[in-house]
């Protein structure tokens, strides 16, 4: 934002922002039932808005990293950078106290 003071960020970081806002706001889809099936979400992403294609779609990038990984990275991200978007919704939470994954839920959760 214009006046805002720049913040120093890793590439990993700046990469890894891009990749769980997109990821984040699937899961809340699927929460909400807005979208049932995760191959279909990820299949959309990948064609529909050009996710990164070597992640295998929004989803794939969760539970490729492991979900407990994804909560506490999100986390990690969203304290760095003040951001709320970035804080991992209710659903993802319950996924990594489980020790499941997002192609293992039942959903809308």
């Amino acid at each position: 934002f214009a006046g805002s003071p720049a913040r120093p960020m890793s590439l990993a970081d700046a990469r890894d922002r891009l990749l769980a806002a997109q990821a984040l706001e699937t899961v809340r889809c699927l929460a909400e039932g807005v979208i049932v099936d995760p191959s279909q979400c990820d299949v959309g992403a990948l064609l529909g808005w050009g996710f990164a294609p070597w992640t295998g779609g929004p989803l794939s990038w969760i539970d490729r990293l492991g979900v407990r990984v994804c909560v506490a990275r999100c986390s990690e991200l969203a304290a760095r950078y003040d951001s709320a978007r970035l804080q991992p919704p209710p659903a993802l939470e319950a996924l990594a106290a489980r020790g499941t994954s997002v192609y293992a839920a039942s959903w809308p959760r």
